[in-house]
C-alpha cells in the first residue's frame, strides 16, 4: 500500500497541473480568473438591480451589487468545482487506461483547483468592496464564512465524485447536469432575497441546502455572525457529509470498470 504522503504529493502535482493547464497559451490567464466572474456580476447586477429593481433585505444597508457578490462567488466555486470534478474521469480517460493511479485524486484535484482559483478572486472582490466602495465587511464574521466555504467544498467534492462515476456510463449526464445547475442557481436566493419567492415556493427553499449556505455567508460578511446557527450548521454539515459518503461509495463501486467504457 502506498503511503498517504505519496498520494498527497501526487494530489498536489495534479492540482498544480490543473491550474497551469487552464492558462497554457494565455498571457492574461490569471486576469480572466477575476474578470470573467466580474463580468457575470456586472450582468446580473444590471439586469436584476437596474432593470428589475431588485433590492437587498430591508434590515441591511449595503449596495445590491455587494449583496449579490457575497453569494455569487461561493456559488461559482461550488458549481464549477462540481462540474469540473464530474468531468475529470472522462477527460483523463487515456491516462487511466495506461497508468495505475488513484482515480479519485483526479476528481479531488479538479474540484480543489477550481475552489482555490475562485477563492483568490473572492478575496480580491471583498477587498475592493471594502476598500474602494466602503461596504462594511465585518471581520467578526470570517469564521462563519470559512465554515461555509469549507463545508461547501466537501459538498461539491461529494457530488463531483458521484457524477464523475456516473458520467462514465451515462454520457447524457454531461449535457443534463449543467442545465440542472443553471436551474438550481435561479432557484437559490443568490440574485434575490428569499422573501421575494411566492409562498408556493417555500417548500423548495426548505429542501434546497444551498439556501443555508447563502444565508450563512451573508450573515457572516454583513451582520458579523461569528458562527452559523445550529439549524444551518446541521443542514450544511449533513448535506456535505451525506454527499461525500454517497459520492465516494458510488465512485468506489464503479471505478474498477471505468476502462471498459472510456
Amino acid at each position: 500500500m502506498k503511503p498517504i504522503s505519496h498520494d498527497l504529493e501526487f494530489l498536489g502535482q495534479l492540482i498544480v497541473r490543473d491550474i497551469r493547464g487552464r492558462f497554457v497559451g494565455s498571457a492574461s490567464g490569471w486576469l480572466w480568473v477575476l474578470v470573467t466572474p466580474l463580468l457575470l456580476l456586472a450582468v446580473y447586477g444590471f439586469v436584476f438591480g437596474v432593470i428589475f429593481s431588485a433590492r437587498v433585505p430591508e434590515d441591511l444597508d449595503v449596495p445590491f451589487i455587494a449583496w449579490l457578490a457575497a453569494a455569487l462567488w461561493p456559488w461559482l466555486a461550488f458549481s464549477e468545482g462540481t462540474l469540473r470534478g464530474a468531468q475529470a474521469i472522462r477527460q483523463h480517460g487515456s491516462l487511466i487506461s495506461k497508468v495505475a493511479l488513484p482515480r479519485h485524486l483526479l476528481v479531488i484535484a479538479s474540484t480543489t483547483a477550481v475552489f482555490l482559483l475562485h477563492l483568490v478572486g473572492y478575496a480580491l472582490v471583498l477587498a475592493v468592496l471594502a476598500g474602494f466602495l466602503g461596504v462594511p465587511i465585518l471581520v467578526s464574521g470570517v469564521p462563519s464564512l470559512l465554515f461555509a466555504l469549507a463545508t461547501l467544498y466537501v459538498y461539491a467534492l461529494g457530488l463531483g465524485l458521484g457524477l464523475a462515476a456516473l458520467q462514465v456510463y451515462v454520457r447524457d449526464l454531461e449535457q443534463f447536469v449543467p442545465t440542472f445547475f443553471l436551474f438550481w442557481f435561479f432557484m437559490t436566493p443568490i440574485i434575490y432575497p428569499p422573501d421575494m419567492l411566492p409562498d408556493t415556493m417555500a417548500y423548495w427553499m426548505m429542501i434546497n441546502p444551498m439556501s443555508n449556505w447563502m444565508e450563512v455567508v451573508r450573515a457572516g460578511l454583513f451582520h458579523g455572525q461569528a458562527l452559523p446557527g445550529w439549524s444551518d450548521a446541521l443542514v450544511m454539515i449533513g448535506s456535505a457529509v451525506l454527499a461525500l459518503i454517497a459520492g465516494g461509495w458510488l465512485f468506489r463501486r464503479l471505478s474498477p470498470f471505468f476502462e471498459e467504457f472510456l
